[in-house]
């Protein structure tokens, strides 16, 4: 999958334990004969399971950066994309399994849409399942709305894109960063993972920042699937996951709000 050229495509896995999961992961990307050149970058969060030693002595073509301190998602994304030589960002969860080849038909939908500075699968459990990947922006109204499972109230709209709007395809506001490839020109527009939100609320703000300082749009990509066994590191957090969750939550209001636009 890579030779010694120049790549196009750079493959970021920010890692954190669950060593099985990241093993199938890479597995499913070498089965998938992309024929597009690629790098793949596994950034290791200082797992305390062997994951650094196992990649490196297994998986020669990874490049592999060990944290020596756990420093949070976002701050492993940024490691990765910084030592990455990619015209394309693939930002991939550990736990995410390639369906054939997505890496190629992500590259055309980008191509295709000429305002697109990234663009997204749609997501699928283990099981077959549809995956609920994309929201909208977390307004105060859109999460009342959520909770109170009302699709749509006047101007306002729920948190959660639904399954048919998931279907439609087109851009959308937030996908989540479990899998999602994106332009360089637009990462360095946008800049990189704020590291104010180690685990939650990176990608929202991420996304956020490329509608509020951009003119590019984040696309979804109906024509490609992947498989997402959503949540499996975070769940490890147990009872700290709902108080990093709202952590970031209000975070993000703190550095964004007022919102001035629904999607």
């Amino acid at each position: 999958m890579t030779d010694n050229s120049e790549p196009l495509v750079s493959l970021i896995i920010p890692s954190w334990n669950n060593r099985a999961l990241l093993i199938e992961c890479l597995i499913s990307i070498f089965k998938s004969g992309s024929r597009l050149k690629t790098e793949i970058i596994v950034v290791d969060d200082a797992s305390s399971d062997g994951t650094a030693e196992y990649i490196r002595n297994n998986f020669k073509e990874v490049k592999l950066i060990k944290n020596s301190l756990n420093e949070g998602f976002a701050r492993s994304v940024n490691k990765g994309v910084e030592a990455s030589n990619g015209e394309m960002i693939f930002l991939l969860n550990n736990d995410v399994i390639f369906i054939e080849d997505p890496i190629e038909k992500l590259a055309e939908c980008l191509k295709r849409n000429k305002d697109a500075g990234a663009a997204a699968p749609l997501l699928y459990y283990p099981d077959g399942r549809f995956q609920i990947s994309c929201r909208r922006f977390p307004t105060p109204a859109a999460l009342i709305l959520e909770k109170l499972r009302i699709n749509k109230l006047g101007h306002f709209k729920r948190w959660k894109l639904i399954e048919e709007e998931h279907l439609k395809g087109g851009y959308v506001p937030q996908p989540m960063a479990s899998a999602i490839l994106i332009k360089r020109e637009c990462w360095d527009a946008v800049g990189p993972f704020d590291e104010r939100f180690p685990i939650f609320y990176n990608d929202v703000d991420w996304c956020y920042r490329v509608y509020k300082n951009t003119d590019y749009k984040i696309y979804l990509c109906t024509d490609v699937r992947m498989i997402h066994h959503a949540g499996a590191t975070v769940e490890t957090l147990k009872f700290r996951k709902k108080w990093e969750f709202y952590k970031g939550l209000i975070n993000f209001y703190l550095k964004h709000f007022p919102f001035k636009t629904e999607m």
